[in-house]
């Protein structure tokens, strides 16, 4: 069976051939659509990984601007958000973590803040606290506004966690970030543009100072156990007054800010990390059927609005690779049934004879398959080499589509002569150019795997044994004297 195989391959050497250069086409598409189709599953698990999964709980400031009566004071209707609300959601599936926040003002006679202003324009007299509005007054004038608070207390039940310092646009330089176990403690950690100012270090105390709801003054001291350094401007701009400039940001434990914020029960925010950003809409229907907390008043927030976009242009382009696969190994199939039909005109004679000396139909099914398995084998080894170039064709036509679609955010030149990758598009060479490079989307790894190379040849494999067994069913139904007569010349 296998010698006639191999003899039919050498006579039908026009016929093989034609087999072996679309077996290779249909390999090297089928090798683009697994590459694609397995850069983009694991690129939607990178992207999940690195936005993370943090669901913030917080008073839902929207609906209460919605419904508030006209002129109300916001400070009339608040409500805050108590830490016995906060546990109830703590404990639900789906938490690996959580951190509960509360911010105060406070001012210090000890140290003095990174200034907004010069201090010349700079007047602690409270009854001077609003810029001049007669004549015309500077723009800087009008947007400068104090207050008696040189500084903002945040409270963290743990910095381990926090967005800033996590994604480094905070970077720790001295000492060490607060956890769990300071949570009681008077430990702070303060920006080092601060530090500097005021000649402290790690170890080094100072007290700061508010005032309560019956005028009576809190006085707390803390010790620097750490001191970071703000790597990004992004957070410097509209600020109006000191407190709000970053670098007066003092970081505690939750109990400090408590006992500064006049309130023990009460927190600004609680935010919880869940073990994956895919079940965050199953942790708020859970929190939602789980506690008694008015979601009408309060909310859970996933800022999550990155990780669905970019999620979405990812699915977008791994449904693509299905349906592109889909095609490729239908059509392939259709092509090869229709080439293997077409040539048993030629051979009715040959399995004619075949089944006169007794062979079985299945054994000449079985030879059908041979030769074209044979071929098979040449065309996957050949593919294993080419489809590489192949996948780098058509990802960077997928990211050439979405990145002008604005569904894929796309890495621009850090200068001008990085520019020159972005010129003659249509000339001749960029094709062959796109062939030998990766594609510059970082997030398409189209790079072979041991995966791919096992699912290309189930495909392949599948390919032929449909291609061969629905010719074969016209030879199975006919008699050794039927096929006989069917021999053409």
């Amino acid at each position: 069976m296998i010698k006639n195989a191999i003899l039919s391959l050498k006579k039908s050497f026009g016929k093989t051939i034609l087999l072996f250069v679309l077996m290779c086409i249909i390999a090297n598409l089928v090798i683009a659509g697994l590459s694609i189709k397995s850069a983009t599953v694991k690129s939607m698990d990178q992207v999940r990984l690195s936005l993370g999964s943090d669901v913030t709980f917080s008073y839902n400031m929207m609906s209460f601007m919605q419904d508030r009566d006209k002129g109300q004071a916001m400070s009339e209707v608040i409500q805050s958000i108590t830490i016995d609300m906060a546990d109830q959601l703590k404990d639900l599936d789906y938490v690996d973590s959580y951190n509960y926040t509360v911010s105060a003002n406070v001012s210090s006679d000890d140290i003095d803040p990174v200034s907004m202003q010069a201090q010349a324009e700079t007047s602690t007299d409270t009854g001077s606290m609003r810029p001049d509005m007669g004549g015309e007054s500077s723009q800087s004038d009008q947007r400068v506004m104090m207050d008696n608070y040189d500084f903002s207390i945040v409270g963290n039940t743990t910095m381990a966690y926090l967005s800033d310092f996590t994604s480094e646009n905070y970077v720790l330089t001295a000492g060490r970030l607060l956890s769990r176990d300071d949570i009681d403690s008077q430990y702070c950690v303060i920006e080092t543009n601060l530090a500097s100012d005021n000649d402290l270090e790690v170890g080094d105390t100072f007290s700061v100072t508010t005032t309560d709801e019956d005028d009576n003054e809190v006085v707390v001291e803390l010790e620097i156990v750490g001191i970071y350094e703000i790597q990004t401007s992004s957070s410097m701009g509209n600020m109006m007054s000191n407190r709000q400039n970053p670098y007066n940001q003092i970081y505690t434990g939750l109990g400090v800010a408590q006992q500064l914020s006049g309130s023990d029960s009460d927190i600004t925010s609680a935010t919880y990390y869940l073990d994956d950003p895919d079940h965050i809409e199953a942790f708020k229907e859970l929190a939602t059927t789980s506690t008694d907390i008015d979601f009408e008043t309060y909310t859970l927030d996933a800022n999550d609005s990155i990780y669905q976009s970019s999620i979405s242009s990812l699915e977008n382009m791994e449904n693509f690779a299905s349906i592109f696969l889909g095609v490729v190994i239908v059509a392939g199939s259709a092509i090869l049934c229709l080439i293997l039909i077409l040539t048993l005109r030629s051979r009715f004679y040959e399995f004619g004879v075949f089944l006169s000396l007794g062979q079985s139909k299945i054994k000449i099914v079985l030879q059908q398959l041979v030769e074209v398995g044979i071929i098979a084998v040449l065309a996957f080894g050949l593919s294993l080499g080419t489809g590489k170039m192949v996948s780098n064709v058509v990802s960077g036509i997928l990211e050439d589509s979405t990145s002008s679609q604005g569904g894929v955010m796309m890495e621009m030149p850090s200068d001008v002569s990085d520019m020159s990758s972005f010129k003659g598009q249509g000339n001749k060479g960029n094709m062959f150019n796109q062939a030998m490079s990766a594609p510059t989307d970082a997030s398409l790894d189209v790079s072979m795997t041991t995966e791919t190379v096992i699912q290309l040849a189930e495909i392949t494999g599948l390919i032929c044994l449909v291609s061969v067994l629905i010719p074969s069913i016209y030879i199975l139904r006919l008699s050794p004297r039927e096929i006989l007569v069917k021999k053409e010349g």
